[in-house]
């Protein structure tokens, strides 16, 4: 099934490819790292300093190596996903240092934040997987902050896990902890995100996790973004080549480390916000990215992502809903594969809530039964049914109905789809204060997943030892 709906020209995107080659072969990328330089120079690529030059044939010939889908293996089995073909794959909020109350107040996340949202996460019926930051907490040593976040999420749920890009010893304590549980593998167990710098470049911490986990067959989310006006053009077709240009060159790096390491396309890109200087989500602009990311990873024909339920707003107010609801259907109904802050993500991805996390589940369930093909079976074309009963039947007592009742149709958790007289008489009726209902309800039903106690041990003593010695 083709979910796209925004059909791009083959002209456009043989453009924004051949562009991209061109600044590739003319500019260059620029990766800041000494062992990645080596791996260039070595394969034949021309460097100027920390500039990687591309020539075409070196780009087809990466591009060839990636795979069209991969699965991630869970540590419960039953929760594994499969990432490419017609799936769509959601995780929540990735990156935000804040959490704002439902008063609006704005505080710094903690570590109870980021164990509160793992458990949302194992519960929830829609999310497939969880960030690897779901929030940054404010409460721990930086250095050592993605050990507190690798353990709450390797025991607090048992879905598919994020591998940790901060830094070096970040994503090599990520195999390692990764190990404890799966063992010595190539099997992808994970998936890492690799942001870029716009315009045109590599963090040196980006390239060392790339090179950590290619080497280590682990999935790479490769993804480029410029701000419209400050880091990139003001055009989204100028952002397009500068954005595609350097995800083609950090492709490339990663199957020149392991030919065949998966990987999934990312492309975004947000307009300046020009009293200001800021950039703004959860506009028009954002969702054209999404549906050219998706155009430009059938082109490539390897999986791809997109940004989520982004907002400017900061509460649950109809601007929440709107851009929220645009951008995530944009990306369910253009082809994307897998999506990132799917859910509780407020203002510019500075800060997360729990009560958007709960109203963005709503949003996340009503998109996958949007994108379910629709049933043509024998038994759904009913017509023994319909001719029996002509035009007085009562269609609700029929066997029929009372089989599918209770699946047929997608049930909101937190939507209202009462009559006004109900509504009018619910206490609460505010959505924020029902959100926030359910929520306590979610937490007090959670289950820890189980594991085995000699891992979790383990794991434990990993990361005491670890901060011991950093």
């Amino acid at each position: 099934m083709n979910r796209a709906i925004i059909n791009f020209e083959p002209k456009t995107l043989n453009a924004i490819h051949s562009y991209s080659l061109e600044l590739l072969r003319s500019t260059g990328i620029k990766f800041p790292c000494e062992k990645a330089l080596e791996i260039f120079k070595k394969h034949g690529f021309r460097t100027d300093g920390d500039m990687v030059f591309f020539k075409q044939a070196d780009i087809r010939s990466a591009m060839e190596s990636v795979p069209s889908a991969f699965s991630i293996k869970a540590r419960n089995p039953a929760n594994s996903i499969r990432i490419g073909d017609n799936n769509f794959v959601m995780a929540p909020g990735y990156g935000p240092p804040f959490i704002i109350e439902p008063s609006g107040e704005k505080r710094d996340a903690t570590l109870a934040d980021v164990q509160n949202f793992c458990k949302l996460v194992q519960t929830s019926k829609h999310l497939d997987f969880n960030s690897a930051i779901v929030v940054q907490p404010a409460d721990v040593p930086q250095d050592t902050a993605h050990l507190d976040i690798l353990l709450s999420t390797m025991l607090l749920t048992d879905k598919p896990i994020m591998g940790s890009s901060v830094s070096k010893a970040a994503a090599e304590d990520s195999l390692k902890m990764a190990e404890m549980i799966w063992g010595r593998t190539s099997e992808p167990v994970m998936i890492s995100l690799i942001d870029s710098l716009a315009p045109l470049q590599y963090a040196a911490e980006m390239v060392d996790a790339i090179l950590i986990y290619a080497a280590a067959g682990q999935p790479l989310i490769i993804h480029s973004a410029c701000t419209l006006g400050t880091t990139g053009p003001i055009t989204i077709a100028g952002s397009l080549v500068v954005s595609n240009a350097t995800n083609l060159a950090g492709i490339c790096l990663a199957q020149l480390i392991n030919p065949g390491t998966p990987i999934v396309y990312g492309l975004g890109g947000s307009p300046t916000e020009m009293k200001s200087g800021g950039y703004v989500n959860g506009s028009p602009e954002d969702a054209n990215h999404t549906a050219i990311a998706a155009a430009m990873g059938q082109y490539y024909n390897i999986p791809c992502r997109s940004q989520g339920a982004l907002t400017e707003s900061f509460c649950l107010d109809y601007q929440a809903g709107m851009e929220s609801a645009m951008m995530l259907t944009t990306a369910a109904l253009s082809g994307v594969h897998l999506c990132l802050h799917a859910c509780g993500t407020y203002g510019s991805m500075i800060a997360m809530s729990y009560e958007k996390f709960i109203a963005d589940e709503d949003l996340c369930g009503a998109l996958k039964k949007l994108i379910q093909p629709v049933e043509f079976t024998d038994d759904a074309w009913a017509l023994d049914l319909i001719k029996e009963l002509g035009t007085s039947g009562n269609y609700m007592l029929q066997m029929h109905t009372v089989n599918r009742c209770r699946t047929e149709f997608f049930r909101p958790d937190l939507s209202n789809q009462k009559i006004h007289n109900e509504w009018f008489e619910m206490e609460p009726r505010d959505i924020t204060q029902r959100a926030g209902m359910l929520l306590k309800k979610r937490l007090r039903g959670y289950e820890k997943p189980e594991i085995d106690p000699q891992i979790e041990k383990d794991l434990s003593q990993y990361i005491n030892q670890r901060k011991q010695t950093t």
